[in-house]
């Protein structure tokens, strides 16, 4: 897992790309076919022209690989939170927010001109009461389910039992979750309305998707604004990401997930300060001060390793962290030279 920059060679530990699939020569070729057949670009908004093989295609495997009646692509993750929380709520709904969501899901919450109801990180019971004030014409729990900054994972059973109690729909953003937790890598298993769902991390392409029932997806297909209004993803990208998916599913896929686990598990053995869950590719070193977090990240990419240094707004005050990232091409003894040079410089 090697960054070439500024003609220098460094171990990168700051990348989503979990299953190593980024660089695959098998999506280079899937992206190459599809540039053959059907060009550069989608050529207009899949409402109008720009509707090709390529997305269908894809959208009926991801539909059969998450186990849903159907599938929505979206240009980003971005573009999916906000037009699917857009298209669904309005003035006159609710929608509870975990307070740490990813800045999609906020903006999308307040984009929809809905009633925003903050909730406590992973505060399931503080979610219940808010559950029990609030009222509105349609009520939406949305959360992410491995958060990208923490490393942590909400309890979703216990989460969508209680939406169904109350009777609020749940959205679960599975972005780094996807592909790298749950059978054939389809995520931490939710039972949500819908799924979020993209292919820039672990399966190492670009897009997104919801992933949800054929009346919702056909709803999003005619309200979702970043959709409607936007050129359809190139159709050469939509075929790698197909080809990513079918990987993912394989027999190879769970091998680079066993891979990645076994090269997790270095890493939280040797410093088992860092804070996120054993099964999540995210270690969030917590260091607190903003300009020391940019120094050892500094320091850390003088010594060979790219290792992202995270401070506000992205994480609360008070908080700056680094933000280690692990990946199936990672090697235990890339971990163990990241763990040597780390302890120099972060362990006083």
């Amino acid at each position: 897992m090697h960054a070439l920059v500024d003609g220098v060679d460094i171990l990168n530990f700051a990348s989503n790309d979990y299953l190593g699939l980024a660089g695959d020569a098998r999506l280079v070729e899937a992206a190459k076919e599809a540039l053959d057949r059907q060009g550069s670009g989608a050529g207009a908004s899949r409402l109008i022209i720009g509707n090709h093989r390529e997305h269908v295609e894809l959208e009926r495997d991801v539909a059969a690989w998450v186990g849903v009646e159907a599938v929505q692509l979206f240009n980003s993750g971005y573009a999916a939170n906000t037009g699917v929380l857009t298209a669904l709520l309005r003035e006159g709904d609710v929608v509870f927010s975990d307070e740490l969501n990813h800045a999609s899901i906020v903006d999308g919450c307040r984009l929809s001109r809905a009633t925003i109801a903050v909730y406590k990180h992973r505060d399931l019971a503080g979610l219940e009461q808010l559950l029990k004030q609030h009222a509105g014409r349609r009520r939406i729990v949305v959360t992410e389910t491995v958060f990208s900054m923490d490393g942590d994972i909400v309890d979703t059973a216990s989460l969508a039992e209680i939406s169904r109690r109350h009777g609020a729909h749940l959205i679960v953003d599975e972005a780094h979750a996807m592909g790298v937790m749950g059978p054939e890598g389809r995520g931490v298993e939710s039972k949500a309305d819908i799924v979020i769902g993209t292919f820039g991390k672990a399966l190492g392409s670009f897009g997104a998707f919801a992933a949800t029932t054929h009346a919702i997806a056909d709803l999003l297909w005619n309200r979702a604004r970043p959709l409607i209004f936007s050129t359809g993803l190139p159709p050469h990208v939509a075929a790698a990401s197909r080809r990513a998916v079918q990987i993912a599913r394989s027999s190879e896929g769970e091998t680079r997930r066993e891979k990645l686990r076994a090269v997790i598990a270095r890493f939280r053995a040797a410093v088992p300060l860092a804070g996120g869950e054993a099964s999540v590719p995210i270690a969030s070193w917590l260091i607190g001060e903003d300009r020391q977090t940019a120094e050892l990240g500094h320091r850390l990419f003088e010594a060979g390793f790219l290792v992202g240094a995270v401070r506000p707004p992205t994480v609360p005050p008070g908080t700056a962290r680094l933000r280690i990232s692990f990946s199936a091409a990672h090697t235990v003894e890339h971990v163990q030279q990241l763990v040597e040079v780390a302890r120099r410089l972060v362990v006083r």
